[in-house]
């Protein structure tokens, strides 16, 4: 009787062996799914800044606008003078 189970022994180990990255690929595939929300985090994070970004931009255009025009009423006015 362990004459026959000793064979099977054997190859109990190589069969693990040849089932491990069975066993291990779901795992594999799951991992992005479980790194994914660590990567999305930090573009949660951003998110506001990107929704602060058009107004930035708008306040930066209106202040470049006031200097042009500054600038150009000075220009009129010294030349008035």
């Amino acid at each position: 009787m362990l004459l026959l189970l000793l064979p099977l022994l054997l190859l109990l180990p190589l069969l693990l062996l040849l089932l491990l990255p069975l066993l291990l690929l779901p795992l594999l595939l799951l991992l992005p799914l479980l790194l994914l929300p660590l990567l999305l985090l930090p573009l949660l994070l951003l998110l506001p800044l990107l929704l602060l970004l058009p107004l930035l931009v708008l306040v930066l255009v209106l202040v470049l606008l006031l200097l042009h025009c500054k600038a150009t009423l000075n220009l009129f006015c010294n030349q008035a003078k």
